[in-house]
C-alpha cells in the first residue's frame, strides 16, 4: 500500500470540489491553478526545460483567459475594468515570458496574483460571514 491517493482518484476529487464549488470558490481555485502553473513554469526556466515551461506558461494563460472571460462588466464597474487590464498585463507577460525564455515576467505575474488571492479570500471570509451576498 502507497499510503497515499491514486492518481485516478485525485482527479475525481478534483472533479468533484470543481462540481460542488460556488462561482466566488472556483475564482479562487483559478486563481491557485495560475500561481502553481507560473511557479512551474519559472522553475522550468531555471532548468532550461523549454518544453515544460511553455506548457505550464500555456495552463497559467488559459487560466488567466479564464478569468478574463468570467468578468461581468455590468455588476463590476470599475473593479472589472481593473482587473481586466490586469488580467491582460499578465497574458502580456506570459507571451513574452513563453517567446524570451525570462522569469521576471512570471515573477511579476506571481505578484500580482498572490494580492488578487488575497483580496478575494478577503471577499470569501465576508461572504461566509455574511457581510456580503453571493453573486446569482
Amino acid at each position: 500500500m502507497n499510503g497515499g491517493f491514486k492518481r485516478g482518484n485525485v482527479g475525481s476529487y478534483q472533479k468533484t470540489s470543481i462540481q460542488t464549488a460556488s462561482k466566488e470558490e472556483l475564482i479562487l481555485m483559478l486563481y491557485n491553478g495560475a500561481i502553481k502553473y507560473t511557479h512551474n513554469s519559472i522553475e522550468f526556466l531555471d532548468q532550461k526545460n523549454f518544453p515544460d515551461a511553455s506548457k505550464s506558461i500555456c495552463r497559467a494563460q488559459a487560466i488567466i483567459v479564464e478569468l478574463l472571460n468570467s468578468l461581468n462588466f455590468e455588476v463590476g464597474g470599475e473593479i472589472a475594468k481593473n482587473l481586466e487590464y490586469l488580467y491582460s498585463v499578465m497574458v502580456d507577460n506570459l507571451t513574452v515570458s513563453n517567446f524570451e525564455h525570462t522569469v521576471e515576467p512570471l515573477k511579476l505575474n506571481i505578484q500580482i496574483l498572490d494580492k488578487l488571492k488575497t483580496a478575494w479570500e478577503g471577499v470569501l471570509q465576508q461572504i461566509k460571514d455574511g457581510q456580503v451576498s453571493q453573486s446569482s
